[in-house]
Protein backbone atom coordinates (compact mmCIF):
# COMPACT_ATOMS: atom_id res chain seq x y z
CA UNK A 1 0.00 0.00 0.00
CA UNK A 2 1.04 3.53 -0.60
CA UNK A 3 2.77 5.66 2.23
CA UNK A 4 0.18 7.00 4.64
CA UNK A 5 1.01 9.89 6.47
CA UNK A 6 2.53 9.34 10.23
CA UNK A 7 0.64 10.61 13.27
CA UNK A 8 2.42 13.84 13.89
CA UNK A 9 4.27 14.20 16.76
CA UNK A 10 2.22 15.53 19.70
CA UNK A 11 -0.85 14.21 18.35
CA UNK A 12 -3.08 11.29 19.53
CA UNK A 13 -3.81 8.75 17.17
CA UNK A 14 -7.35 7.43 16.90
CA UNK A 15 -5.95 3.89 17.04
CA UNK A 16 -9.56 2.11 16.94
CA UNK A 17 -9.47 3.27 13.01
CA UNK A 18 -5.98 3.60 12.45
CA UNK A 19 -4.19 0.74 9.87
CA UNK A 20 -4.80 -1.74 6.97
CA UNK A 21 -8.34 -2.79 5.74
CA UNK A 22 -10.11 -4.92 3.32
CA UNK A 23 -13.19 -4.27 1.25
CA UNK A 24 -15.59 -4.79 4.75
CA UNK A 25 -13.67 -2.42 6.83
CA UNK A 26 -13.40 0.00 4.32
CA UNK A 27 -17.00 0.11 3.32
CA UNK A 28 -17.90 0.28 7.49
CA UNK A 29 -15.32 3.20 8.02
CA UNK A 30 -16.20 5.59 5.07
CA UNK A 31 -19.79 5.08 4.41
CA UNK A 32 -23.18 5.07 6.34
CA UNK A 33 -24.15 2.21 7.32
CA UNK A 34 -27.63 2.01 5.47
CA UNK A 35 -25.44 2.16 2.52
CA UNK A 36 -22.29 -0.35 3.39
CA UNK A 37 -24.10 -3.30 1.36
CA UNK A 38 -24.79 -0.69 -2.14
CA UNK A 39 -21.05 0.64 -1.88
CA UNK A 40 -19.20 -2.94 -1.57
CA UNK A 41 -21.00 -3.72 -4.64
CA UNK A 42 -20.01 -1.24 -6.32
CA UNK A 43 -16.37 -0.84 -4.96
CA UNK A 44 -16.20 -4.72 -5.86
CA UNK A 45 -17.10 -3.35 -9.71
CA UNK A 46 -14.85 -1.13 -9.32
CA UNK A 47 -11.96 -4.08 -8.54
CA UNK A 48 -10.98 -2.82 -5.08
CA UNK A 49 -7.92 -4.10 -3.86
CA UNK A 50 -6.91 -2.76 -0.09
CA UNK A 51 -7.15 0.48 1.46
CA UNK A 52 -5.64 2.03 4.82
CA UNK A 53 -6.74 4.61 7.34
CA UNK A 54 -4.86 6.77 9.70
CA UNK A 55 -6.68 9.77 12.15
CA UNK A 56 -5.43 11.81 14.80
CA UNK A 57 -5.84 14.47 16.95
CA UNK A 58 -3.26 17.17 16.78
CA UNK A 59 -1.99 19.81 20.07
CA UNK A 60 -4.12 22.82 18.13
CA UNK A 61 -7.09 20.43 18.14
CA UNK A 62 -7.63 19.95 14.64
CA UNK A 63 -8.07 16.40 13.85
CA UNK A 64 -7.45 14.67 10.66
CA UNK A 65 -8.84 11.31 8.86
CA UNK A 66 -7.24 10.04 5.88
CA UNK A 67 -8.30 6.93 4.02
CA UNK A 68 -5.65 5.53 1.04
CA UNK A 69 -8.02 2.65 -1.13
CA UNK A 70 -6.19 1.30 -3.39
CA UNK A 71 -7.67 -0.69 -6.97
CA UNK A 72 -6.74 -2.81 -9.45
CA UNK A 73 -6.50 -0.07 -12.41
CA UNK A 74 -6.93 3.69 -12.21
CA UNK A 75 -10.32 3.29 -13.94
CA UNK A 76 -11.62 2.43 -10.37
CA UNK A 77 -10.04 5.13 -8.78
CA UNK A 78 -11.18 7.59 -11.65
CA UNK A 79 -14.57 5.86 -11.09
CA UNK A 80 -14.94 6.57 -6.99
CA UNK A 81 -13.68 9.83 -7.09
CA UNK A 82 -16.06 11.08 -9.98
CA UNK A 83 -18.91 9.44 -7.75
CA UNK A 84 -17.85 10.66 -4.94
CA UNK A 85 -17.75 14.32 -6.62
CA UNK A 86 -20.97 14.20 -8.13
CA UNK A 87 -23.04 13.17 -4.52
CA UNK A 88 -21.40 16.31 -3.31
CA UNK A 89 -21.89 18.52 -6.10
CA UNK A 90 -25.87 17.70 -6.23
CA UNK A 91 -26.80 17.42 -2.46
CA UNK A 92 -28.75 19.67 -0.88
CA UNK A 93 -27.12 19.52 2.49
CA UNK A 94 -27.44 23.15 4.16
CA UNK A 95 -24.18 24.88 5.33
CA UNK A 96 -21.87 22.82 3.02
CA UNK A 97 -20.05 24.60 -0.06
CA UNK A 98 -18.58 22.27 -2.65
CA UNK A 99 -15.50 23.56 -4.82
CA UNK A 100 -13.08 21.94 -7.43
CA UNK A 101 -9.29 22.32 -7.09
CA UNK A 102 -8.24 21.95 -10.66
CA UNK A 103 -4.70 22.27 -10.21
CA UNK A 104 -4.44 19.21 -7.70
CA UNK A 105 -7.20 17.13 -9.17
CA UNK A 106 -9.16 17.19 -6.32
CA UNK A 107 -12.61 18.14 -5.08
CA UNK A 108 -13.60 19.55 -2.01
CA UNK A 109 -16.75 19.89 0.73
CA UNK A 110 -16.67 22.62 3.09
CA UNK A 111 -19.15 22.04 5.99
CA UNK A 112 -19.92 24.71 8.47
CA UNK A 113 -22.38 23.07 10.19
CA UNK A 114 -20.60 22.10 13.48
CA UNK A 115 -20.77 18.17 14.94
CA UNK A 116 -21.95 17.24 18.30
CA UNK A 117 -17.98 18.42 19.57
CA UNK A 118 -18.48 22.11 18.21
CA UNK A 119 -15.82 20.91 14.75
CA UNK A 120 -16.41 22.13 11.14
CA UNK A 121 -14.37 19.92 8.53
CA UNK A 122 -13.35 19.57 4.94
CA UNK A 123 -13.15 16.81 2.98
CA UNK A 124 -10.81 16.55 0.01
CA UNK A 125 -10.68 13.62 -2.65
CA UNK A 126 -8.23 13.29 -5.40
CA UNK A 127 -6.83 10.60 -7.12
CA UNK A 128 -3.18 9.35 -7.74
CA UNK A 129 -2.93 6.77 -10.77
CA UNK A 130 -4.69 4.01 -8.81
CA UNK A 131 -5.07 5.13 -5.72
CA UNK A 132 -8.28 7.43 -4.34
CA UNK A 133 -7.17 9.84 -1.77
CA UNK A 134 -9.84 10.85 1.11
CA UNK A 135 -8.96 13.78 3.52
CA UNK A 136 -11.13 14.69 6.42
CA UNK A 137 -9.57 17.55 8.27
CA UNK A 138 -12.09 19.13 11.46
CA UNK A 139 -11.77 22.31 13.38
CA UNK A 140 -13.19 24.38 16.32
CA UNK A 141 -16.28 26.35 15.09
CA UNK A 142 -14.84 27.63 11.48
CA UNK A 143 -14.11 24.76 8.56
CA UNK A 144 -10.17 25.32 7.29
CA UNK A 145 -9.93 25.09 3.79
CA UNK A 146 -6.26 25.43 3.66
CA UNK A 147 -5.35 23.39 6.30
CA UNK A 148 -6.95 20.56 4.70
CA UNK A 149 -5.67 21.12 1.41
CA UNK A 150 -2.12 21.85 2.90
CA UNK A 151 -3.18 17.82 4.83
CA UNK A 152 -3.61 17.03 1.16
CA UNK A 153 -0.69 18.02 -0.35
CA UNK A 154 1.82 16.51 2.29
CA UNK A 155 -0.46 12.77 1.53
CA UNK A 156 -0.02 13.46 -2.10
CA UNK A 157 3.25 14.13 -1.70
CA UNK A 158 3.78 11.30 0.61
CA UNK A 159 2.17 8.61 -1.86
CA UNK A 160 4.64 9.88 -4.68
CA UNK A 161 8.21 9.31 -2.80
Amino acid sequence: MATILPVPAGAHAWTDRDGALDLDGFAHGLFAADAVSREKAVLVRQRFVAAARQGWISTDGSQADIFLVRFAAPTGAESMYKSMAHTWQTSSTPHKQTFADPADHATGSVISTLDNLGNAGVKLISVRNNLFVYIHYFTAATPDRSGAQNLLHRQRDAVDK
